[in-house]
């Protein structure tokens, strides 16, 4: 039986993950981060019923943060 190596799959993970925590934090923050997409402006939303949001214009961009 082979086994598989799961290594790179979970390096890709934890890189993107960390991303995506710093821009959160950045957006967070108030400083002013563009989409990486479409490059507009994110937005951050405040929380409706405990969930915020950060999105950009087009919807490229759309992050749920539950707040509890």
């Amino acid at each position: 039986m082979t086994s598989i190596d799961f290594s790179a799959l979970n390096k890709s993970a934890a890189e993107s993950f960390a991303q995506q925590r710093n821009l959160i934090k950045k957006v967070c923050r108030g400083d002013k981060i563009n989409c990486t997409h479409c490059q507009q402006l994110l937005t951050l939303i405040p929380a409706e019923n405990g969930i915020a949001k950060i999105i950009c214009n087009k919807g490229c961009t759309n992050i749920e943060l539950e707040l509890g």
